[in-house]
């Protein structure tokens, strides 16, 4: 979680509190998804976990490295998350990979210094962002599945760095064989962050050929 007793939605006692959300948006004839994310090395709390322990600018917690069985178990975590929202009437989920939160940290070379499967070359620095979209498509659908990334954000210093455009192309065209429902590219340059170039938004478009989402 962000931190000890942090709103969430991870089990069935959680599930009724936001049915009411849920319900409310449906009323008005407007559908809902939910964003689902781990901090990661954002966490403020001592048991924090990250892709390497590469401490967060924003929490003086320095995270603890995921073994290779613990980045299996977070990954049924994201799919237990993505399956309780269903049960609360939402109508599907949006993956955080973005603005550093703990996808971002495995695609990003600066907070991955991994030698295994889960690190190195970006083909395997993505291989974490497809497992839990894979596993969540086959849990609760492609149709009820969205993605955020923010290939060009440089929140809590996760800049671009010279493989950025071959990795998010990378990375899209494997979200684009699960047949995700879109894919939400963020650009922040509205407050002060440099722009996503043209060029890249172009590339990815083409590179997932469905819904593309772009906004601040």
């Amino acid at each position: 979680g962000v931190k000890p007793f942090a709103a969430k939605l991870s089990n069935r006692y959680e599930v009724w509190k936001h049915r009411v959300v849920a319900d409310a948006v449906h009323k008005e004839g407007g559908l809902i998804a939910m964003q689902i994310l781990h901090a990661g090395r954002y966490a403020y709390s001592p048991l924090a976990v990250s892709a390497s322990p590469t401490k967060s600018p924003i929490s003086p917690f320095k995270p603890r490295k995921l073994s290779d069985k613990g980045v299996e178990g977070t990954i049924a975590d994201y799919v237990n998350c993505a399956q309780r929202p269903q049960q609360a009437g939402y109508d599907g989920v949006e993956v955080m990979g973005s603005e550093g939160y703990l996808i971002n940290q495995f695609i990003v070379a600066r907070t991955n210094k991994r030698t295994d499967r889960w690190g190195g070359d970006y083909a395997n620095r993505i291989r974490f962002a497809v497992e839990v979209a894979q596993r969540t498509v086959e849990a609760i659908g492609a149709d009820r599945v969205g993605i955020r990334l923010s290939p060009h954000g440089v929140f809590n210093e996760m800049p671009p760095y010279g493989e950025t455009l071959e990795t998010y192309v990378a990375l899209t065209k494997e979200l684009k064989a699960l047949g995700l429902v879109y894919l939400h590219v963020v650009d922040h340059s509205s407050m002060g962050t440099p722009p996503v170039p043209q060029s890249t938004k172009d590339a990815l478009r083409e590179a997932f050929g469905s819904t593309l989402i772009l906004s601040g």
